[in-house]
């Protein structure tokens, strides 16, 4: 289909609005009588609230609320409804809150926190999973089996084990009895700060009269986290309105509720004035949420030849205090452990733990980023014992189209191996390393991953043609900054035949927008843009009678292009504009369509029975290769060059998948050489982002984006999706790179200098 605006490199719809500051983000949001928000936070890691004095706090001028659990005794959670708005009996990690106060100024809201007084009786507390998964550790939730949970999530009462996760398919004794050769690895890979630009805010405004709550916040999925609220408080779903504001960052961490929790305890005691609640820097880094760390264990049975006959797992996750989205993280996060591989004999035992540490949630790759850290570490290792080129051991193994999943679901649309094939020849795959120069030594990596997205989801769409011919688009699906209001506004375009700039898509509002899983899972581009494609279609069908009736032919013979109605035989007709004036005149009107998408009951889903939730709708392939350049004097690594080759199905906007995919591989490296928190009894001590080190301009390397289009079949477009595996591969093949420059292999996550000097001098000669 010839297109005018998908697969155009197009400039972002909001992009004026955003250079010139007319964007309103959270922290933008002024409203009358609005008031503000400030947190006392536990200094202890677990320990029993004694007793809570507010009386203090209450007499600082301009106060108008504090709140503690006990006048706001509810708990909430997406997976496991186990978080309270403020700790009700006792705290669980340093930084979690205990009190909220609401003041005319910040200024006054602080001071009287200050002065509030709590006293503590401090409990043995456990930071290390492993440890704290063990028979005889603090118990931290010691009313686990009471929580509201999903039945897809197994938990262990009595422990500290929130969700378990197992897999088998085949024999792996017989599979490694098989092999030629059994590798044994054991990985870690850290938590980090998602550290977006824009912190955690919120404004939150409860009328009493109506019982209603309104939510202004940048949250990725608003749809959701209404639902969450309405379920919490007993409150019908149309009580509770989530408007969207544009987002300043979140890489996973806008999607729970953090500091609208604040807001909604405090706004139900300010008799309708609204609260502003803004988390400082440090409260980002140690308040909020973290990637869930990891601790893996692989083994894994090889022919000599280099082809996988078995494959053994163990994950331990640290999910700090609360769940979160760590439940989902630990059970389709894992998966991806197995590789994007052909490995017959498999089996899998995933545990997630709380610790009395920062909570951890969901972070761009959703697990897939953990996991693919170990997977792809240890294909290196196999690939040097048996004296195999890494890449050749990938492409022995890898899934190609008509392949069976783990639960027999058939792959399609399976771009890996074009993606190893164009990443390693940019990075210049099997040349001659160049001459060692001084103490700096050079060395190439490359690394893999697969990533699904949560199968079966739904989105709707409203579509409405105005008057003067153009086009509103109604969805749910929020711009987190990505570039999805310019992607849904191209499939838009072209669906319905109308020009680019004739499109508006406002920021979400529950109250008005409908329903939507949430800008989530990389999946926004796949099913809002199908919900968008059935709704266009409709409203082009209509146009198209519409103007069969006035120019009275027959609408088999028009057609709509860039908002000019054609005839086949004939020039132009008329536009859009004067179709609607000779409509509906001077009373004014509008052509509507719906639009509704899930995966549910495609044949490209179908599975092993009771194993069908493995299944993805769409797969997304990625290869990254790097080069990097070793101080063996300073144990400095800088990376050279990152060529990153991605199967995004079809660029709706080549622009915007470029720049996912940089902006991925820049987490990437500042995740896998700087970024670590550094903690004491449950303290972070590293709090700002002077002392919380991420990479800058001056640490980035020569990025080289490379899109791969396979062409989905059931894609809008074919399009598929690109966010979250962008990231995935990064920290392996740096890892792969440093090893083949110094023979160093670190299992182990970060890669600091500190780390890479220690290594070289402690090498056995």
């Amino acid at each position: 289909m010839e297109t005018q605006y998908v697969g155009k490199r197009v400039p972002r719809v909001d992009a004026l609005d955003k250079v010139t500051g007319q964007a309103m983000y959270s922290v933008d949001v002024e409203l009358p009588g609005m008031l503000y928000g400030a947190t006392l936070r536990s200094p202890l890691a677990h320990a029993k609230i004694v007793e809570i004095d507010t009386s203090a706090a209450l007499t600082v001028p301009g106060v108008r609320a504090v709140v503690t659990g006990k006048e706001f005794p509810f708990t909430f959670g997406h997976m496991i409804k186990d978080q309270p708005f403020l700790s009700i009996h006792k705290v669980r990690y340093v930084g979690e809150p205990v009190a909220a106060v609401a003041a005319e100024t910040e200024a006054a809201a602080q001071e009287a926190v200050e002065k509030i007084r709590v006293e503590y009786e401090e409990l043995p507390a456990v930071f290390d999973p492993r440890k704290a998964a063990l028979d005889g550790a603090p118990i931290i939730h010691e009313d686990l089996g009471k929580y509201d949970h999903g039945n897809v999530y197994e938990l262990v009462p009595g422990t500290n084990i929130s969700t378990v996760m197992k897999y088998s398919r085949g024999d792996v004794e017989v599979g490694f009895s098989e092999a030629d050769e059994v590798f044994e690895d054991e990985f870690y890979i850290h938590p980090v700060a998602h550290t977006p630009m824009e912190t955690h805010a919120a404004v939150v405004q409860y009328t009493p009269s109506g019982k209603m709550l309104t939510v202004w916040s940048s949250a990725d999925a608003p749809c959701q986290r209404a639902k969450d609220l309405a379920k919490v408080l007993s409150l019908s779903f149309n009580q509770v309105r989530f408007i969207s504001t544009y987002s300043g960052g979140g890489f996973g961490g806008k999607g729970a509720i953090v500091a609208e929790g604040i807001g909604v305890a405090l706004a139900h005691f300010t008799k309708g004035r609204p609260v502003k609640v803004i988390y400082s820097r440090q409260e980002e880094l140690t308040a909020s949420q973290v990637r869930l760390e990891a601790y893996l264990k692989l083994k894994t049975g090889v022919k000599k030849d280099g082809t996988l006959t078995a494959r053994e797992a163990e994950i331990i996750w640290d999910n700090g205090a609360y769940s979160s989205k760590g439940p989902e993280v630990a059970r389709r996060g894992t998966l991806t452990i197995f590789g994007p591989y052909r490995t017959p004999h498999l089996t899998l035992l995933s545990r997630l733990v709380y610790t009395n540490k920062q909570p951890s949630g969901a972070y761009r790759g959703f697990g897939t980023t953990q996991v693919t850290w170990a997977c792809e570490a240890q294909i290196d290792i196999i690939a040097g014992k048996l004296g195999i080129d890494p890449v050749e051991v990938r492409l022995r193994n890898f899934y190609a189209d008509g392949d069976p999943y783990i639960n027999e679901q058939i792959m399609h649309t399976a771009g890996l191996r074009e993606t190893l094939e164009k990443a390693s020849q940019e990075i210049g795959w099997g040349q001659k390393k160049p001459k060692t120069t001084g103490t700096k030594v050079r060395g190439k990596g490359i690394a893999t991953t697969i990533k699904g997205t949560n199968t079966p989801t739904d989105s709707y769409c409203f579509i409405k043609v105005n008057v003067d011919g153009s086009v509103t688009v109604l969805t749910s699906s929020v711009e987190i900054g990505a570039g999805q209001k310019t992607v849904l506004a191209q499939i838009a375009a072209d669906t319905i035949g109308v020009p680019l700039a004739s499109i508006h898509i406002p920021n979400p509002d529950t109250c008005s927008t409908p329903f939507d899983f949430g800008v989530t899972s990389s999946r926004t581009t796949y099913h809002m843009g199908n919900a968008i494609c059935l709704a266009g279609q409709k409203v082009r069908r209509q146009i198209l009678e519409t103007a069969g009736e006035i120019l009275k032919t027959d609408p088999e013979r028009l057609t709509l292009r860039e908002g000019e109605i054609i005839d086949r035989d004939a020039e132009n007709q008329m536009t859009l504009k004067e179709l609607m004036a000779k409509k509906y005149g001077g009373k004014g009107g509008a052509i509507q369509g719906e639009g509704y998408f899930t995966p549910a009951g495609s044949s490209l889903i179908k599975a092993k029975p009771g194993i069908e939730w493995m299944s993805s709708i769409f797969w997304m392939w990625a290869t990254h290769a790097a080069e990097v350049e070793v101080d063996t004097e300073t144990g400095v690594v800088k990376v050279l060059k990152i060529a990153a080759a991605h199967d995004v199905g079809r660029a709706i906007n080549p622009i915007g998948c470029e720049q996912q995919i940089e902006g991925s591989v820049i987490m990437g490296l500042s995740n896998t050489l700087f970024e670590e928190f550094k903690m004491e009894k449950g303290r972070i001590m590293n709090d700002t982002l002077a002392d919380y080190k991420v990479a800058t301009t001056l640490d980035l390397p020569e990025i080289v984006p490379i899109i791969v289009e396979s062409h989905h079949s059931e894609g809008p477009f074919g399009a598929k999706g690109v966010g979250e595996p962008a990231l995935a591969p990064t920290a392996p093949a740096i890892a792969n790179a440093i090893y083949d420059a110094v023979g160093i292999r670190f299992k182990s996550l970060p890669i600091t200098r500190e780390k890479v000097l220690a290594a070289i001098r402690n090498r056995k000669p």
